[in-house]
């Protein structure tokens, strides 16, 4: 058991002495290239469609899932 994990430890260390680089990942990427433009920056607010809530006292859940319901009363759902 112990050969087996020193064999594996020695391979991966061959291994990550390998002399080749990785490649690279974007290569025609380059910030200072003035071909490759500006992108448009945005304004996104962070707080788009934020309406205040107040706290309200319990209210009859039965009427209140009657008047949100998409069906009609006495549809038989």
């Amino acid at each position: 058991m112990k050969f087996a994990s020193l064999a594996m430890l020695a391979s991966l260390l061959v291994a990550g002495c390998a002399v080749t680089s990785p490649p690279t990942v974007l290569p025609a990427f380059n910030p200072a290239d003035p071909v490759m433009g500006i992108r448009d920056a945005h304004y996104h607010p962070v707080v788009a469609n934020y309406h205040q809530r107040e706290p309200v006292d319990p209210q009859n859940w039965r009427r209140l899932n009657e008047e949100r319901s998409p069906a009609k009363t006495g549809a038989g759902s």
